[in-house]
């Protein structure tokens, strides 16, 4: 533990918070793709942590409700800097997609959607090839071993290629956190690798569990419930439904959006359809994470007390969709790096972080789908879906092939292959 408490001093905050907010401004496409992006700048080219490290931060964002890639983010910033370093990163990464987004909510009406959808073109083949080669450089350097090669295989295979079949029964969100606790499982009992754990006679580290978050967690829950009920303002019930969802999702964005759409269009009409879709396909195209579609949301909802209520509206949404996640990382991360050198934590670990890794590879498959093929109900990926004429796509499955080979063989920054990308899709 050592070598790592020196490697975080030499850790320069403004540096740090610099990257952040490179991987916040080039960070399309959702949770899969900021999972490759923290991979490539904070693992390959800076060096701040190791593949295994991300990989299990990311772990234990899978485990806890709330916005994955945030949550990860996050806890590099607690990692090395605690909760005032932590707290720094968070507002960093979800600046720029908060502001987009409020901006968004006010000028909606002007977008032209095939307009957007040309500039944006060429991102959803980027993104997927940023995410498969990110999925490819991780199972290289954490799955040696015939274990972890199975496991990563296994989490593949049930991820991605029972997928449709699966969520008859499991909810695809839900499946995250139980591949991840079951490669945990299979790897305590099956892994014969040797670990530097702590025995029985070995000191054992103060576990330092921080109960004021967890208190704030819940009191916070329950008494923004009862305000909302009370009042009946919109300030509080924005605030409780926000902070509900953050508090309830797991799964990321994706799994947002519906109970969003339920709750804001078809309950309380506070939104109309063509609003929430359209608000839906801007965050698409805004760099950051996909939890701020609350903002815009929250934008519209008060967009009738004027301006001002609006703008509140956008800060209260933020905050009310990021503050559970941001409490829970805050509780649980401080006793991350005590209870990770238990035996059975540490027996474990190699099972989880292989998991992962699969978990990275069947979320650039996933995400491949609906670029190299044509479907004709959106987000339905089973054969039966397929469109019967003119199903595939030949040229962007060329250019995720031709993408992904360029990210391997050339060094060039992210935030550039962005920037090249939205100039093809304005040029061509």
């Amino acid at each position: 533990m050592a070598s790592e408490g020196a490697k975080v001093k030499k850790i320069k905050r403004f540096i740090f918070l610099k990257d952040v907010l490179v991987i916040a401004l080039s960070a399309f496409g959702g949770p899969s793709m900021h999972i490759a992006l923290f991979q490539k700048r904070m693992v390959e080219r800076k060096g701040y942590l190791s593949d295994n490290e991300l990989l299990e931060l990311y772990s234990l964002a899978q485990m806890l409700p709330g916005p994955s890639s945030t949550q990860t983010i996050t806890s590099m910033g607690y990692k090395f800097g605690g909760p005032v370093l932590a707290f720094l990163t968070l507002m960093v990464w979800i600046l720029p997609a908060f502001l987009l987004m409020t901006a968004c909510s006010f000028l909606f009406v002007w977008f032209d959607m095939e307009v957007t959808n040309k500039v944006f073109r060429f991102i959803q083949p980027l993104a997927v090839a940023f995410v498969v080669t990110a999925g490819i450089n991780m199972a290289r350097k954490v799955t040696k071993g015939s274990l972890k090669l199975i496991l990563m295989i296994a989490a593949f295979v049930i991820v991605a290629l029972l997928r449709h079949p699966l969520e008859q029964y499991v909810k695809t969100p839900f499946m995250f956190p139980f591949v991840i606790i079951g490669g945990g499982i299979v790897s305590y009992f099956l892994n014969k690798k040797e670990h530097k754990v702590l025995t029985d006679k070995s000191p054992k580290p103060k576990i330092v569990v921080k109960w004021n978050y967890l208190i704030v967690f819940a009191v916070i829950f329950i008494l923004a419930a009862v305000l909302g009920k009370i009042t009946n303002n919109r300030f509080f019930l924005l605030f409780e439904n926000m902070y509900r969802f953050g508090s309830l999702v797991f799964g990321g964005g994706n799994v947002l959006v519906p109970m969003m759409y339920d709750q804001f269009v078809q309950f309380h009409n506070w939104i109309k359809p063509e609003e929430f879709l359209t608000g839906i396909g801007l965050n698409q195209a805004v760099p950051g994470p996909i939890f701020t579609v609350a903002t815009y949301c929250g934008g519209l909802i008060l967009s009738e007390g004027g301006v001002t209520d609006q703008l509140m509206g956008c800060v209260v949404a933020t905050i009310g969709i990021f503050l559970p996640g941001t409490l829970m990382i805050f509780f649980v991360y401080p006793m991350w790096d005590s209870i990770k050198n238990y035996k059975i934590i540490r027996r474990s670990l190699d099972g989880v972080i292989a998991v992962s890794a699969g978990l990275v590879l069947a979320a650039g498959y996933l995400l491949f789908l609906p670029v190299g093929f044509n479907w004709v109900e959106a987000n339905s990926f089973h054969y039966s879906n397929l469109q019967e004429i003119n199903c595939i796509n030949y040229f962007d499955i060329g250019l995720v092939i031709v993408l992904s080979l360029m990210l391997t063989k050339f060094k060039i920054p992210t935030p550039v292959w962005v920037v090249l990308a939205i100039l093809a899709g304005i040029l061509l």
